[in-house]
Formats: structure tokens, C-alpha cells, sequence
């Protein structure tokens, strides 16, 4: 075949390559071999080459002459077929002499220095590359043919180049990888085609991939007619991201085709080159736009005059221009091309002056932008972030009243603003200002300020500022006074205010008001999370202050603002340790008393138990403790001498019982039983832990009689029979019902929801519940007649629903499930869209093929040899058994679905595919073949998916499935913002043929 070219003076034979005539492929093979020993990139620069040479071979040169010469001599005699598919054979020697330079260091390093920092948009920016291929290939033509593509293998190879810096650069893409629609066509694809078309019957190789891409190009061609429509609008392609054109995102998918880059398809890159030559331009595309702006403008009849300072263009496009000229030097060989298009030449670039600006006009309009917004808002203190019609009034704002401070105002201007609003530039912030504001409209709006109330007349945000100009009346300027007293709030009315306890936005002045009357209550702000305060959220309101103050101390130097006022309250309110230990603390000195001799070389005789074994773990840990803590634990007496020399605390089984009776008497003491819940503790002793473990003891019978009847004198159902949850819900209805009759439903109605619910659940259920439980509800009044008139009516039967008959037991055998996976094949197309518990026509085909994945495994692994059935079912699908998980298959079926359908992909989807894209290393070669069906091109994240865009932003969610990427993009977006080390990637793993692994579900 081709593959055994003739060589020796023997005879060519049907279907074989006579190269005695052809000298060149013997000197070529010579060279390549030498190039494989010296070069290690030898073997992927031969594969660009070979894509070059194919991509050449197809456009048929009139000039090219050699390479017809040599096809006839080497495919005499032969069919159409045959010479056709020779392609390998004839461009070999060019092949090898492409890869040979395409190998070389020198050319790589002088490719580098001809480009600069700049990207070539076309082989056009580099002639000493295309000048040295001209010369080794002995083709002084092909120079200027290479000059003009713009897309390619060739190109793609001088991007990814310049992108890594040859190589050097290892988190780029390599720069040897041949994106799909640049790969040649196989030579056993040739020959079926000739084939087809009546020549030498061939039978070509049985395809491994499906044929998907005819959805694919179907979405191109409404892209495209879209496109074309803005083209004639606009007269480019640079389209904004959120463009649309009768309905179609155009702007969105001429992002995604610029995101492939050269990687893009030729006929499609061409098809966009007719509408636009820049419509992929290698700069920013915010360039390109304004480059078309200006270009409208010159068209219109108004030259650019750049040494007069551009005068009769826009303020906006003139400054342009003018950074154009100053930094004319450092553009793009092809940026400077297009400015003299419009007639910005280099000297006219170095002449150019920049544009004067009309400060009259200037601040005319923005006066009347700051009228506009002191009509629709009340006041000039706007935030910086402000515009209005477009005007970035708030900066415009900021900057005066920054000149004002300075003394470098307009008096004129100055009054102008002051006749607008009086108090534009106070001397307190503006922001105080603007607040002050929104609380004048609400009380002209009729709100009555109500401090004794909490100022509950006004939303939340504006009554906790309210408050905390009481709290701080004294300490603000008589200006403010004299404006909160305009609203009502004078020095004797502020007195008066208190909190609102019921708000969603608490000022530090509201938090700070219920700390102090905690602290002044248990003397610490040491207070669980979910813990409210007087109708407050302390305990929540304190855990953000915390996480503020810890986050403030890892970014900045300075100690948080506000951590000055909690301290006074507790110096220990947040201390560097953790409350953890800090609460366990305060737990151990409540059960000290003062001056109590600890003898820690004694093992803490006379401390409570839990007291006694926390002091020794803190002496394991002394030399590590913070000198703080080292000092806190001095205060209760345990000194760096006293934990050297500490013993652990031994204490017997009984009197470890007696300790945990003591506190579950002084628990039931103050709650009334010993219904205790599992974290809870009592003086820092884990009660609810220790219940839990007598508990289980007694239900196993180890738990001595003395020591259950001990507990049961304090609490008789301190084990009840239902479990402690059924007891606290019982608990909590016995206080709902007290001094209460049970005797109607409505009086059941009349208590608390969850109660009432738990009630008519205990009726329903009264006759299966413990003699135990039946006797507890009784003393509430709940007895066994009360419970059947009060017990809900039962819920009607409902009819049987229809079952789809199912086999008990699915035949397993091939024949018999066979026929159902050819109707599933013909309606889906596809086998692998059935899940395992997939039924069709009530037969279980999922299961069934999950039996028949797991026979081809067994067969194969034991025999080696490929399955009996496999054929017939390969011919069905010819995935149908991946040798990757089939639940990947269920997950790509569902995005080729909308992708074909041209609908955007479901956020489950989307997931799915940025998983893909970062672990596309890892991914088997058919699978990437598979994403690239779906528009998913490389590891590289989609514009829509990357959450650092260098340049696409606010993207729409339409026809995201049409995205594509491009190495280019990938360098942006990696260089976008600095971020944290990765760690290092494994060795992506050696994918196995297909059909050679186990079958999953």
C-alpha cells in the first residue's frame, strides 16, 4: 500500500508508490532520521509539518509545479484514488525541511525578536520568518503567498510561538499542538472519497468518532447571517458582548469565534474575513471600535488635523487620538498601518498636540448634570460611583469640593453650587450629609422621630443612624446639631433614645448598647452565637465583629477602629486564642473561689472534676500557650513552676458519678427536670453528654440499681420510655397546657402550632404508645377517651395508580433485550442516554445493557479478544461502551441536546463543562473530541465561564454553547490578576484504547 513505497528497481504494483523517479523522498528520509537524533521536538515539529504542507496541497498554487511533477511520476498507472491520497508521499521532502525549521532554536529566537512584545495578526508581520521558509524550501513565490493567510496551522504555530516565548513558558499551551480543523485529512478519509465518487472501490476504516457536526454547523451559518447583517449596519464585526440582532446574541458569538483564534476552522475564518479583515484584531477590540469612530469621522469630510490638536472631533475621540500619537512607537506594526489610513502618519504622530479642552462648555454641562441630580435627589452629595445622563457627576463633585478644600475653587463656581445646595461641601462627611438627607425627606414625608421608640417610624437603615447621632450628640459639630434639630432631635430629645432590638442592619452604636448591659449582667461578652439578648442578636452580632476584626488584623497593620469599644467593655471580648478556650476559662475560675490553693503536683485535689483535668491539659501545653493566657492562668493560680511539676487528676469511678448527680441536681433544680439536651453543659460540665452515657448504660443493664435509683429521686422519667426528644416535646405541652381543658379539637387549635401538631399526632397514635407515655399524657388531661374523640379522622383510601407492568425478573440474555435497544437506538439515537434504571416499553434496557457492559468486560479481560455481541451493538451506538464512566456520556447527551437546538445550557450543564475544561489534561482523546463536537474547544475557560475576563465582561447567558477558546486567551486570562500558587499537577494519566476498560455506571 502507500505505506511500502517501491524502491531497488522493482515494479510498482497496484495500489503502491514508485519513488525510483523521486530521489527527493530517499534524501528527505536521510534528513529525517538525522533530524530525530538531534532535535528532542523533532517528532510534534513533523506533525505541524505535515498539517502545513497538507493545508498547502489543498489550495493547488498555480506556481507550485514541483509537487504535480512528482505525483505523476510516483502514481503512474494508478487510479484517481491512489494519487490522491499520495499527498504524504509527495510533500515529504518539503515536510521534513518545514519541521527542520520550524525545529531550529535560531529561527524560534528570530521569530521572537521580529515580533516584539506584539502578537502577529498575519504571517504578514513577520517577513524574515517567511523570507527564511521561502529560502529553505527553494520557493521564492511562496513568500508573498504566505503573507496574506491569516489563519492556518502555520499561523496558529507563530502565535503559540510568540505566546510561550518558544516554549519557555510552561503554563501556556504547547506550541506544537495542531487544533482540530487544522489536522489533515486522514489518507484512509481520501480514499473513501474517491471511492464514492466511483474510482477504485476502497473499504475505509471504521470510524471511531460520530458524526456530529452538522448541528455545529448549522449554528455557524445563523451566526454568520446574523454577523453579516451588523457588517452591513455598522461596517465592522467589532460588536459589544451584549449586541442582538432580531433576538440572536451576534455580539456574544462573535466573541466566542474570536475566543478559537487561528484554531477556528479556515472556511469559517474566511467567510468572517469577507464581512471584516479585523474582525479578530490581536489588540484590545475597545481599540478596533474607537478605530472605527474615527474612521466614521474622516469619512464624513472632517480630516484629522493632529498638529493642530485634532480641533472639530470629539472630546473623548480627540484625547484618543492623541494617546495613539504619544505612544505611536509601541503599537502594533498594523495598529500604525490603520492610523494611516486615516491619515495619522509617523511625523504627523510626532508633530501632534494634544486636544484643548472647552473648560466653559465643559463645566456648563456639568452644572446642568448637577441641577438634573439635585432635582432628582435633593442634595449634591453624591457618592463617587454617581452619574446622571451618562455624566460621572459624583467624581466631578469630589474633585470640586477637593479644590474647594485646597482653596483652588472658582468663587464663581463655588456660589453656583452653594445656590444648588447649600450644604455641598460640608465640613464633615458627605456621607453623614447624604444620610441626613434621606432622614429630612422621610420626616417631610410625615414621619415623627420617636427616639423613646427606637425610631421605629423610619426603615431600618435610616432609624439605626438616627440612633447613633443621639448616642454621639455631644461629640458632633454645632452645624450637625443645628441640622438634627431641624429634624426634631435636640440635645435633651437625643437623651432619650434607645435601640431597636429588631433590627436587620445594626449600627455599632446598637450592638455596643446590649453589650454593656450583658457585660454588666455576666461581666464578660462571652456569649453563644445563637444567643439573643433582650430581643437582640448579640451572640451573632458579636461573631461579626469578630470575623471583621480578624480580617482587618490579616490585611492591614492598624488595629480595627471599632475594636477600642469592645474592649473597654471586655478586654477579652476577641482574644487572639479563640472564645473556645477563652470560654472554658471563665467556666473554670466560676468554680474556684478566690485564693484556693490548686496543688497541681497533687493532681487538683478539692477541684471539680471537669475544672480539675482541663488545669493539668493546660500545663501539657504551657510552654505554648500565649503569655496572656500564661498570665490569665496565674490569676487563678497555676504559675510556669506549678504546671512543671503537674500531676493528671486521678478520681474514681464513683465519685465521677457523684460529680455528674451533683450537677444534674442543680440542673433539675432550676429546670424541673433532667430532660437535658446533648451539647448542653452546666458550669462548663458536659451534662447532656453524661445523661446520654448513663442512658445507655442502663438500657444494657450495666448501670448499678443504687445509681438508677439516685437519678430517678431527682427525675423519675429521667429515661423515659419514648426517647428524650418524644419527653421535651412533652415537656413543652405540658407548659402550654396548664390550667387548660383538653376536650374539643378547638382547644387543641388554640395552642401553639407545633404544639397542636404534636398533640393530634399523640391522639392518632395513643394506642401504640408505652404504658409510660399514655400515663404522662393522661396527668395533662390527654386521657385514652379524650384521645379517641380528639384523634383526626383517618385520610381516605386512594385508588390504586397504574403501574407499568414490570418483569420480576429481566432476562439477561442477549436476544431477548436486544430489539428494545434497537427501538431506544432509533428514537434517541444513541444508547448511552439510558440510565441504569432506564425502562422501555416496560423492559429494564438499562439494566440490561449495564449486564451486557459488564460481559464485553469479563470476555475481554479473559480472553483478550473483543465480545461476540459487540458488533451489533457498536453498530447501534459505537459508544455504548466508553472505556470512561457511561454517567459522562448521560451528562454530554444533555449539552449536545441545547447545543444542537441552539438553546443556552442549563446551569447544571455549565457546571459540568468548566469541570471538563480543568481537567481536559486528564480527559481521553475521544472525549475531548467529544466536547470539541459541542463548541468546547480546550482547557482554556469560556469567556462566559471565566471569572477573571481580561476583556469580555458582562456576558449574556444566550448561546453559551456556542463558545470556543484560543490560546491568547488563556495567556489574558491567566495574566488577568496575580493569585495564589497552585500546587502541582500529576502526570496526566495514559488513556487505554477504546473498549478496553471496565464499564461503569
Amino acid at each position: 500500500m502507500l505505506e511500502a513505497p517501491v524502491v531497488d528497481g522493482a515494479t510498482a504494483g497496484p495500489g503502491q508508490l514508485d519513488v525510483r523517479h523521486v530521489p527527493q523522498v530517499a534524501t528527505a528520509q536521510r534528513r529525517h532520521v538525522r533530524l530525530l537524533r538531534r532535535s528532542p521536538h523533532a517528532g510534534e515539529a513533523f506533525a505541524v509539518a505535515q498539517a502545513v504542507t497538507a493545508s498547502w496541497w489543498d489550495k493547488a498554487w498555480p506556481e507550485e509545479t514541483l509537487w504535480p511533477d512528482q505525483l505523476r511520476l510516483m502514481a503512474h498507472g494508478n487510479g484517481l484514488a491512489w494519487r490522491v491520497a499520495a499527498r504524504d508521499a509527495v510533500t515529504y521532502p518539503e515536510a521534513v525541511t518545514l519541521a527542520a525549521t520550524l525545529a531550529d532554536a535560531g529561527v524560534q529566537q528570530q521569530l521572537l525578536d521580529e515580533a516584539g512584545r506584539h502578537q502577529p495578526h498575519s504571517l504578514a508581520d513577520v517577513p524574515r520568518l517567511v523570507g527564511e521558509l521561502a529560502r529553505r524550501l527553494e520557493r521564492p513565490w511562496i513568500a508573498g503567498r504566505l503573507a496574506a493567510i491569516t489563519t492556518g496551522p502555520l499561523n496558529t504555530w507563530v502565535r503559540a510561538c510568540v505566546r510561550s516565548q518558544a516554549g519557555h513558558r510552561p503554563k501556556t499551551q504547547s506550541m506544537w499542538r495542531i487544533s482540530p480543523p487544522h489536522r489533515p485529512t486522514p489518507v484512509s478519509q481520501l480514499l473513501a472519497d474517491s471511492s464514492d465518487r466511483g474510482e477504485t472501490p476502497v473499504q475505509p476504516d471504521p470510524a471511531l468518532l460520530p458524526d456530529s457536526a452538522e448541528g455545529a454547523a448549522r449554528g455557524f451559518a445563523r451566526g454568520l447571517r446574523h454577523a453579516r447583517t451588523y457588517a452591513a449596519e455598522h461596517g465592522h464585526l467589532c460588536a459589544p458582548n451584549t449586541v442582538q440582532m432580531e433576538g440572536f446574541a451576534v455580539g456574544l458569538w462573535l466573541a466566542n469565534q474570536r475566543a478559537a483564534g487561528p484554531e477556528l476552522a479556515p472556511e469559517r475564518a474566511a467567510a468572517l474575513d469577507a464581512l471584516d479583515p479585523w474582525w479578530n484584531p490581536p489588540w484590545n477590540l475597545w481599540w478596533q471600535r474607537i478605530y472605527h469612530r474615527a474612521q466614521a469621522h474622516v469619512r464624513a469630510g472632517q480630516p484629522l488635523a493632529p498638529d493642530l490638536g485634532f480641533p472639530g472631533t470629539p472630546e473623548g475621540l480627540g484625547e484618543w487620538l492623541y494617546d495613539q500619537c504619544a505612544d505611536y512607537p509601541q503599537l502594533h506594526p498594523q495598529q500604525q498601518r490603520l492610523l494611516t489610513d486615516i491619515g495619522i502618519t509617523p511625523e504627523q504622530a510626532r508633530a501632534a498636540k494634544p486636544r484643548r479642552k472647552n473648560i466653559k462648555a465643559v463645566r456648563h454641562t456639568a452644572l446642568d448634570h448637577a441641577r438634573a441630580y439635585a432635582a432628582q435627589h435633593g442634595h449634591l452629595c453624591a457618592p463617587t460611583s454617581a452619574s446622571q445622563g451618562g455624566f460621572t457627576v459624583g467624581k466631578w463633585l469630589h474633585s470640586q469640593r477637593v479644590r474647594a478644600r485646597r482653596g483652588q475653587l472658582d468663587p464663581v463656581l463655588n456660589r453656583t453650587l452653594t445656590d444648588i445646595d447649600p450644604w455641598w461641601n460640608p465640613p464633615w462627611p458627605t456621607d453623614w450629609q447624604r444620610e441626613h438627607h434621606h432622614a429630612h425627606a422621610a420626616v417631610t414625608a410625615g414621619a415623627l422621630p420617636d427616639p423613646e421608640a427606637g425610631f421605629r417610624n423610619f426603615d431600618d437603615r435610616t432609624g439605626q443612624w438616627l440612633y447613633a447621632q443621639c448616642v454621639n450628640y455631644t461629640a458632633l459639630q454645632p452645624g450637625q446639631q443645628h441640622l438634627l434639630a431641624r429634624l426634631g432631635l435636640t440635645e435633651l430629645v437625643a437623651g432619650t433614645a434607645v435601640p431597636n432590638p429588631a433590627t436587620r442592619h445594626p449600627a455599632m452604636e446598637t450592638g455596643l448598647h446590649y453589650a454593656r448591659d450583658w457585660a454588666a449582667q455576666h461581666g464578660d461578652l462571652d456569649i453563644p452565637r445563637t444567643a439573643p439578648h433582650l430581643g437582640f442578636p448579640l451572640g451573632r452580632w458579636l461573631a461579626t465583629q469578630r470575623h471583621q476584626a480578624n480580617l482587618h488584623r490579616d490585611l492591614f497593620d492598624t488595629p480595627w477602629p471599632h475594636g477600642e469599644h469592645l474592649a473597654r467593655i471586655d478586654p477579652y471580648w476577641n482574644p487572639p486564642w479563640g472564645m473556645k478556650w477563652q470560654r472554658r476559662y471563665q467556666a473554670a475560675r466560676t468554680q474556684l473561689t478566690p485564693g484556693q490553693n490548686l496543688a497541681p503536683e497533687e493532681g487538683f485535689p478539692g477541684t471539680p472534676d471537669w475544672t480539675g483535668q482541663w488545669l493539668y491539659s493546660q500545663c501539657a501545653v504551657y510552654d505554648d500557650l500565649h503569655p496572656r493566657q500564661q498570665q490569665l492562668l496565674a490569676d487563678l493560680g497555676l504559675t510556669a513552676e506549678g504546671a512543671r511539676t503537674a500531676r493528671p487528676r486521678r478520681k474514681t469511678q464513683a465519685a465521677s458519678f457523684a460529680a455528674g448527680l451533683a450537677h444534674a441536681r442543680a440542673w433539675a433544680q432550676q429546670h424541673g427536670n433532667l430532660a437535658v439536651p446533648e451539647p448542653a453543659r452546666h458550669d462548663g460540665y458536659r451534662l447532656g453528654t453524661w445523661l446520654r452515657t448513663q442512658r445507655r448504660r442502663a438500657s444494657r443493664g450495666k448501670l448499678p440499681a443504687d445509681r438508677i435509683k439516685a437519678l430517678e429521686a431527682i427525675d423519675p422519667h429521667w429515661n423515659p420510655a419514648g426517647g428524650l426528644r418524644w419527653q421535651q416535646a412533652y415537656l413543652t405541652a405540658r407548659t402550654h397546657t396548664t390550667g387548660r381543658s383538653l376536650t374539643t379539637t378547638a382547644d387543641l387549635d388554640a395552642l401553639p402550632s407545633a404544639t397542636a401538631k404534636w398533640l393530634f399526632t399523640q391522639c392518632s397514635s395513643y394506642g401504640r404508645l408505652h404504658p409510660e407515655q399514655q400515663q404522662l399524657l393522661a396527668e395533662t388531661g390527654l386521657t385514652s377517651e379524650r384521645a379517641h374523640v380528639l384523634a383526626p379522622p383517618p385520610k381516605p383510601s386512594q385508588p390504586p395508580c397504574s403501574v407499568r407492568p414490570r418483569l420480576k425478573n429481566p432476562p439477561s440474555s442477549f436476544n431477548a433485550g436486544l430489539p428494545y435497544a434497537r427501538a431506544w437506538a432509533a428514537q434517541h439515537g444513541n444508547l448511552t442516554s439510558a440510565c441504569y434504571r432506564t425502562e422501555h416499553d416496560g423492559f429494564p434496557l438499562g439494566r440490561w445493557l449495564y449486564k451486557q457492559r459488564r460481559a464485553a468486560h469479563d470476555h475481554l479481560k479473559r480472553t483478550g479478544n473483543t465480545w461476540l455481541h459487540d458488533p451489533q451493538l457498536t453498530a447501534l451506538d459505537p459508544w455504548w461502551n466508553p472505556p470512561w464512566r457511561v454517567t459522562w456520556n448521560h451528562s454530554w447527551h444533555l449539552a449536545h441536546t441545547h447545543y444542537t437546538a441552539a438553546q443556552p445550557f442549563p446551569n447544571n450543564t455549565i457546571k459540568w463543562i468548566r469541570t471538563q475544561q480543568r481537567a481536559w489534561a486528564q480527559l481521553h482523546p475521544h472525549q475531548q473530541h467529544l466536547m470539541i463536537i459541542i463548541g468546547i474547544h480546550g482547557p482554556t475557560p469560556l469567556c462566559r465561564y471565566n471569572s477573571r475576563p481580561a476583556i469580555l465582561t458582562d456576558q449574556p447567558t444566550e448561546l453559551i454553547n456556542i463558545h470556543e477558546t484560543s490560546p491568547r486567551q488563556e495567556s489574558r486570562s491567566s495574566q488577568a490578576r496575580p493569585g495564589p500558587a497552585r500546587k502541582q499537577r500529576h502526570t496526566p494519566r495514559q488513556h487505554p484504547p477504546h473498549r478496553r476498560t471496565q464499564p461503569a455506571n
